[in-house]
Order: structure tokens, then C-alpha cells, then sequence
């Protein structure tokens, strides 16, 4: 028996909000019904790291939505002996990210 869902991806880019809200903003992938699998890339011009959150993590996504979590840079210290230490930055505050993009690539039917 054959399924009539197929999968289809979608890429979408975005522009982040005027006040970012703890905890990411919301972004809705119109194309597709429900989402099966997504990822973000942050593709602006400061330095800032994107991670994205599914409805299967957050249950009060609808299905066809996901939501960008935006966190501070990287930042590696080296000591004289060799050893790295890297510091992923906190989440961002209440800032402008208006004129940042992100890129979302994401599968569903």
C-alpha cells in the first residue's frame, strides 16, 4: 500500500524580530503541514549561533512550526600548555535582530 505522504523540502530565510524573546521566536514554514525534521543556519553579519526547536521538542509548536534560539558567539581560549576551553555564549536578550538572517532548511509532508 502506498502512503500519500511525501516528503518535501522546503528552504526558507528569515529575518529575525525587532525584540527577540526568551526562549527563540517563532517562524512558520507555511509549505509544509507538519514538520518532520528542520535545521537553521545563522547567515548575518554579527556573531551570533542559531539552534532550532522542533514540535516533537517544544509541544506548544504547532506542527508546521519551528522556533530559533539564538545564543551568543563561541568564544575559545588556548593557555600555554594547549588546552581549549570553549564557552558557548547565553541566550541573547531582548535585542534588535531585525536586520540578522537565518537560513531553515526543513522536511515534512
Amino acid at each position: 500500500m502506498f502512503s500519500s505522504k511525501f516528503i518535501h523540502s522546503v528552504t526558507k530565510e528569515v529575518v529575525g524580530p525587532t525584540s527577540y524573546p526568551a526562549g527563540g521566536f517563532v517562524v512558520t514554514i507555511g509549505e509544509l503541514k507538519k514538520i518532520k525534521s528542520a535545521s537553521v543556519k545563522y547567515i548575518g553579519n554579527g556573531e551570533y549561533i542559531a539552534q532550532i526547536i522542533t514540535p516533537d521538542i517544544d509541544t506548544t509548536l504547532n506542527p508546521n512550526q519551528v522556533k530559533i534560539f539564538v545564543r551568543d558567539n563561541i568564544e575559545a581560549t588556548i593557555n600555554e600548555g594547549g588546552t581549549a576551553t570553549v564557552t558557548i555564549g547565553a541566550e541573547v536578550g531582548a535585542v534588535d535582530l531585525s536586520s540578522e538572517k537565518f537560513r531553515i532548511e526543513a522536511e515534512g509532508y
